[in-house]
């Protein structure tokens, strides 16, 4: 009963759709939605795979360094006084449990999923103790759909099975107002990487076959038979491809065609897909070696950090507010901890460390930590005397100084049992070499 009074305090997820109620927009052919009522696709027929665009050095590229970098931020969960909690909620943990699996596979998967399709869908699991679930299980992209039924409420079909959308986690991307469905670099860009897969497509088969042009081959006997020609060939294939010379019958002629890579700047068009493609993930070009080689160091890490501020947040904020608004009660949220990647270098973190202590604006522990090294506990009460001794003696040399008799200055600043021998003060220099 208790489990069910919380699952009834979700938000509502029934939205109204632009699409007439009851009409199906499903991931349909190869995910790309299909919208009767929106007339911004065309008809074509091109058609590129989930593996072929990974297959394409920056896409690959973008998917590696985001998950690389989002891997290393620890998913907290926050009470509603911004203090994170100590007791992470299982599904931050790990959100798709199994063998061997961990939240960095969930990581990999959700940016994969969201950057190729616009989409992330998973099923919540039943709720734990706490009325609240505590695992998801992803569904492959092609094989869920989603509806609005004539009252508003969304429901989504999944191998024959419906669930309601409460039961459901989703995050899209680049869906329009009332829309059911994201899109992706495959929706978006369909042209572009399409473009890309068949440049690299030519380039492999214009280099496999030894960077040697197809020919057209004459020969002068006229009644030369089909397997006579086909040996013909397979022979002048093997000898370009393997760049040797080849022998042939007095009259044959062996004429180049038009398919010079150079003239057909494949170079180039390679390159230009490569910045574009970039661009359509929000890469910047130095972190794939596209940009002038003239970079710095601290370059580099101002354009890793803008990259994750912009761009990888784009995937992630989706993500903490899916969890935060189906998957913990209303007064937890969720974040990913960026510091732990958008942090300065050691010798920065020392000089904040010092100066925050000094300032008394943390404590020595936390600014161990933010060097990483391991808390010491409190000060021994040896230490703190020690402190309180030496600031007592400066400030009474300070009062000296100034003309003030040094008894009073002793009784001012609380040092007493000192005994003075009317000697003139002196200040220690080490010697200069």
């Amino acid at each position: 009963m208790l489990a069910e009074l919380f699952r009834a305090a979700r938000p509502q997820t029934t939205a109204v759709a632009t699409q007439a109620p009851g009409q199906m927009q499903a991931i349909a052919g190869w995910q790309n939605a299909q919208f009767s009522t929106w007339p911004g696709y065309d008809t074509s027929d091109l058609w590129v795979t989930d593996e072929q665009a990974l297959g394409l050095p920056v896409i690959s590229a973008f998917l590696e360094i985001s998950t690389a970098l989002v891997v290393q931020m620890p998913l907290d969960a926050y009470g509603s006084d911004g203090v994170r909690l100590e007791q992470t909620p299982p599904i931050l943990r790990n959100p798709a449990p199994g063998p061997n699996r961990t939240l960095a596979d969930w990581v990999r998967e959700y940016l994969r999923s969201s950057a190729l399709r616009g989409n992330y869908v998973a099923v919540l699991g039943n709720n734990g103790p706490d009325g609240w679930p505590e695992v998801m299980y992803p569904v492959p992209n092609g094989q869920w759909s989603v509806e609005q039924m004539p009252d508003g409420s969304i429901w989504y079909t999944i191998a024959a099975t419906r669930y309601p959308a409460r039961d459901v986690f989703h995050v899209m991307r680049n869906a329009e107002p009332g829309e059911l469905v994201g899109r992706g670099l495959l929706d978006t860009h369909r042209d572009l990487i399409t473009a890309a897969v068949a440049a690299e497509r030519w380039a492999t088969r214009y280099y496999e076959g030894g960077a040697v042009p197809p020919a057209h081959i004459e020969h002068p006997d006229p009644d030369l038979t089909q397997g006579q020609a086909d040996e013909l060939k397979a022979k002048y294939d093997i000898n370009a491809r393997l760049r040797k010379a080849l022998v042939t019958p007095a009259g044959v002629k062996v004429n180049e065609m038009d398919s010079d890579a150079e003239k057909a700047q494949l170079a180039d068009t390679r390159k230009a897909n490569d910045v574009k493609l970039a661009m359509a993930c929000g890469l910047p070009g130095a972190l794939v070696g596209l940009d002038a080689p003239s970079l710095t160091y601290r370059n580099i890490v101002d354009v890793l950090q803008q990259f994750l501020s912009t761009t990888v947040m784009g995937y992630l904020e989706p993500a903490e507010q899916q969890f935060t608004a189906f998957c913990l009660p209303h007064d937890i949220e969720t974040r990913f901890q960026t510091a732990a990647v958008l942090r300065p270098d050691f010798a920065e973190r020392m000089s904040i460390a010092v100066k925050g202590y000094d300032a008394q604006l943390m404590t020595r522990d936390e600014g161990r930590a933010l060097i990483d090294l391991a808390p010491l506990g409190e000060l021994s009460e040896s230490v703190s005397e020690g402190d309180e001794l030496r600031k007592k003696a400066e400030a009474f040399g300070l009062l000296v100084r100034s003309g003030v008799d040094p008894r009073s200055a002793a009784l001012a600043v609380g040092l007493t049992g000192l005994d003075f021998i009317e000697a003139m003060p002196v200040t220690l220099r080490e010697l200069e070499a």
